[in-house]
């Protein structure tokens, strides 16, 4: 085992972090992940920099696409709008003749 050769090897705890949680041992599954942050200290700050800005990124994304969503939707409510008075005005000359 990797950790057996050298106890600070951060994919190994990582890893050994992660098994942790799938077996529900959350105490050793947390003592891992202090062990990483301890020997990480900039990876874990960076981590946090990080997560702010894809947090930023994917905020504006959503809006885009939202503003999208919002465009597509006043489009097919006008074509419909359109479809509707076609309908009427094939109605209004059935009616007449």
């Amino acid at each position: 085992m990797v950790l057996d050769c050298d106890c600070h090897n951060v994919k190994a705890l990582y890893r050994r972090a992660q098994a942790y949680m799938e077996i529900a041992d959350l105490i050793l599954a947390e003592l891992t992940s202090r062990k990483l942050l301890r020997l990480t200290p900039r990876t874990a700050e960076s981590n946090k920099r990080d997560a702010k800005i894809y947090a930023n990124m994917f905020a504006r994304v959503t809006k885009d696409s939202s503003v999208a969503t919002k465009k597509l939707k006043v489009e097919k409510s006008e074509e419909e709008e359109r479809r509707e008075v076609a309908v009427a005005m094939e109605t209004e000359k059935e009616v007449d003749s």
